[in-house]
């Protein structure tokens, strides 16, 4: 008959088996335990004939704008003079009647088309002239190619006026004069058909349309 001592022996020694077996099945999980389980972290498919996806893709990059481009230059010589704004001029009579523009014509004698190079303007004989700016007479007197009783005046900055077919002059040559002051009175000498006042503009030299002028 076993003594005491060893009865409690024996129960410490099935313990201990009972806590390795325990032990053991933890380590070891069972089928039923291998299905309540977590599952695993999935490894990425891996596609067939690759072991690698690549993602090509083009460089990007920068520059510099281009630097604009400078404004071109005028050559030197061929700068051209601005012309007086419009309006620079008064009326040289108090009532315009244009008769015949500036520009090429039909010469009212007959033949080839001609240049006209002022502006007519139609008016009863004597009628006032009146000066369409300040200056200075450069001309006044008989014009042999056609003008008749000619006044020329300078304005300053190669601006100068012309009246044509005067029948009286009243001014002298290098007399100052002012705006509207009356110069001469209208007439038809010269190659002219009619009382009527042929009115120039001269800018450097050269005739232009008067009626941008007045």
């Amino acid at each position: 008959m076993p003594t005491r001592a060893g009865s409690l022996a024996l129960a410490a020694g099935v313990v201990a088996l009972g806590s390795a077996v325990g032990a053991g099945q933890a380590a070891e999980p069972h089928e039923g335990q291998l299905a309540a389980a977590a599952p695993a972290a999935q490894t990425a498919p891996v596609v067939a004939g690759s072991e690698e996806l690549t993602f090509p893709r083009s460089g990007v990059g920068s520059e510099a704008a281009p630097a604009a481009a400078p404004a071109p230059v005028e050559p030197a010589g061929k700068a051209s003079a601005p012309a007086p704004p419009a309006k620079a001029l008064a009326a040289p009579l108090a009532q315009l009647r244009l008769t015949s523009p500036f520009g090429p014509r039909a010469s009212p004698f007959g033949g080839a088309a001609e240049m006209h190079t002022g502006a007519d303007f139609g008016a009863g004989c004597s009628t006032p002239v009146l000066a369409a700016g300040a200056g200075t007479v450069s001309e006044a007197g008989w014009h042999p190619y056609g003008g008749g009783n000619r006044i020329v005046i300078d304005h300053g900055n190669g601006l100068k006026t012309t009246y044509n077919h005067l029948a009286s002059i009243g001014v002298s040559i290098g007399q100052a004069v002012a705006i509207g002051q009356r110069v001469a009175g209208v007439g038809s000498t010269g190659a002219s058909t009619g009382c009527h006042l042929h009115f120039e503009v001269l800018l450097g030299g050269q005739t232009v349309n008067p009626m941008g002028f007045i």
